[in-house]
Order: C-alpha cells, then structure tokens, then sequence
C-alpha cells in the first residue's frame, strides 16, 4: 500500500470525522511492518460497548493509543488519528516518532477487517510524548507538538452532531489539552475521565492561568 492509500484507510471518504485525520505522519510511511514491534492489542478494561452521545480522546503513549483505538474500533468507535509530529533521520529528537508510523500502517490493516458504520463515534488518538521538549544538546531535533482548537472538533460541531460527553483517556489532563476541554465543559459538554484502570468518572476542568 502507498502512504496515500494508508492515509484513505484510517479517512475514509465521505465520514464526517474523517477531516480531523492529521496527514503529517503518513506522508513519509516505510511500507514495511516492523517485525520487531508487539502489535498484541490491550485488553479495554474501562468500556465494553459504545457509550451513547460519547466521544473519545486518548491521550497516552502513541503506540498504545493506536492500539487501543484499534481495540475500541471493534466495539463501534471509529479511531481518529491527530499526530502531528514529525521524525528525522539524521538527528535525536525531542519526541520519537519512529514506532508510531509502522503502527499506522498496522493499524491500516487491521481497521480493513472491521466494518465500521458511517456514523460510528469518534476516538481521537494522541500521543502524550508530543509535550517533550527536553533538549540534551542543540543537535537534538524538536519535533514536540501541542493539540490546538483546530486539531478537534469545536464544542458546537460536536453538540450539531448529538455528542454532549468527551470521555478523555489518559494518565493526567495535559496542559495543551486542558484549554480544549474547559472551552467544552462551557459550553454543556460533560467530561469525562478514566486513566484505563479505573472507572470512569465525571470530572471538572479549571482553567489554567498562563504566565508569559
């Protein structure tokens, strides 16, 4: 498969959350799987079905959350890849992005055995490492990244289209996160959160003040 069709797969034409698919990693995609990763999927100890009015967002380590949204897929969930991170061949980077490009393609394989509908729900999946920004040396490339307004859907497309609750995956809130998700809790989207152990529970998102 070339990238573009690896890309097609996980944005499918015509499906309305197909445009938050951020095209960054697949445009340099190895067409190999890499033998060397384990592409077992987690067992979903949080959720066993499609909660209604519910969307996803799992903010973990990249690999696992590719994993874990292939697995959420088998119960209905369509998963919404929002990497926006890069990799360099030639220098150290701040976040690696290596192993998530061969999960991708995995991951392409996989969502071509299940049958999705149209309007399955949406789980958008992060990576939690795109916050590094801890540079060793100026040789080190920074590839980190933050989740902007743009990269999810606004609090109004999400409520036009029957989703009042956003169910956040995660082992904390991110900070980058954090501002998104307040912005919907204000406008009635109830959060939600699970850090996968745990139940999930209905949380509350303070503002946070930024010094500049």
């Amino acid at each position: 498969m070339t990238s573009k069709e690896i890309y097609k797969i996980w944005a499918p034409y015509n499906i309305k959350w197909s445009s938050w698919v951020r095209p960054v990693p697949f445009i340099y995609l190895n067409e190999k799987i890499n033998e060397f990763i384990d592409y077992t999927l987690p067992h979903i100890n949080y959720l066993n079905e499609v909660l209604d009015n519910t969307a996803i967002i799992i903010d973990i380590n990249g690999i696992d959350s590719i994993k874990e949204g292939i697995e959420l897929s088998k119960i209905g969930y369509r998963p919404i890849p929002i990497f926006n991170g890069t990799s360099s061949n030639n220098a150290l980077s701040t976040t690696d992005n290596k192993l998530i490009e061969p999960l991708l393609i995995w991951g392409a394989l996989e969502l071509q055995k299940i049958k999705l509908k149209d309007d399955a729900l949406p789980v958008f999946l992060l990576d939690e490492n795109r916050l590094n920004r801890y540079k060793i040396d100026s040789s080190v490339f920074d590839n980190s990244w933050d989740v902007y307004y743009q990269d999810l859907p606004s609090s109004k497309y999400f409520l036009n289209n029957g989703i009042d609750k956003i169910l956040v995956r995660a082992n904390k809130i991110n900070k980058d996160l954090n501002k998104i998700l307040y912005d919907y809790q204000k406008n009635n989207i109830k959060i939600l959160f699970t850090n996968g152990f745990e139940s999930i529970k209905e949380i509350k998102i303070k503002k946070i003040k930024y010094i500049n």
